[in-house]
């Protein structure tokens, strides 16, 4: 058996060369050949500026201070992405989130990772994919922020805790919706339903007016969290 088995592995990857060769890889987003995710297209996706808010990475006003936090900090601690969401990127994220193009989970998933390099933005303890509905869940047929949150647990070695967080009650797309209204929308919609370590990431698609991540991170604080951090793949200005 351990004679055979080199074999089958040299098997395995002949096999695999082979169905690259025959069906390449090619960009998602203008099919040319060579990568899930070309250079150019990658190069055209909007990122923020340096300069941004540790806690919610908008950017900074010309003194030095964030819009928003500067007059109330949010519940979590800080938000990791590089990305704005805008075009091209949110094409990208509507089709694999709206209109199952889940083969673009991975260049979505590895773009995001490439910004941070060998390691992750932070060390959290455990990641924490914002959850669905069981009634939107059933109608997409997959959650895009476990997705996510998957790939890149399995990147950097950090346990995901799919069941932790609960979404009690359907509370409709939040697309569009105003601040005011979604905080109305998201009021007591989230609960804890298992124990989680002291520093967790909460793992999202794209951070709108960080409503859904406030409540989630004010529910994480009532159970004792001491560090909230948010990894989004991208932040609407």
């Amino acid at each position: 058996m351990q004679r055979i088995l080199p074999h089958l592995s040299r098997l395995y990857d002949a096999a695999g060369r082979f169905n690259h060769w025959l069906f390449p890889e090619r960009c998602r987003a203008c099919g040319a050949p060579g990568a899930p995710l070309c250079a150019d297209c990658f190069g055209d996706w909007p990122r923020l500026p340096a300069e941004r808010c540790s806690y919610c990475a908008l950017p900074l006003l010309d003194n030095g201070d964030c819009p928003v936090c500067s007059v109330e900090a949010p519940a979590y601690d800080h938000v990791y992405t590089p990305f704005i969401y805008a075009e091209p990127l949110n094409t990208a994220i509507i089709a694999w989130k709206f209109q199952q193009r889940l083969d673009w989970t991975r260049p979505l998933a590895d773009a995001w990772a490439s910004a941070w390099g060998e390691y992750p933005p932070s060390r959290p303890e455990a990641l924490l994919p914002v959850p669905l509905h069981r009634q939107r869940l059933r109608e997409r047929g997959y959650n895009q922020s476990m997705l996510l949150a998957r790939h890149w647990g399995k990147r950097w070695r950090i346990p995901v805790i799919p069941g932790a967080l609960w979404r009690r009650r359907s509370t409709g797309h939040q697309l569009g919706l105003s601040a005011a209204t979604r905080r109305e929308n998201l009021d007591a919609a989230f609960a804890l339903r298992a124990s989680v370590p002291d520093h967790v990431a909460i793992v999202d698609d794209v951070l709108t007016t960080g409503t859904t991540a406030a409540r989630i991170a004010s529910t994480l604080r009532d159970a004792g969290v001491q560090r909230i951090d948010v990894w989004v793949l991208a932040r609407a200005l």
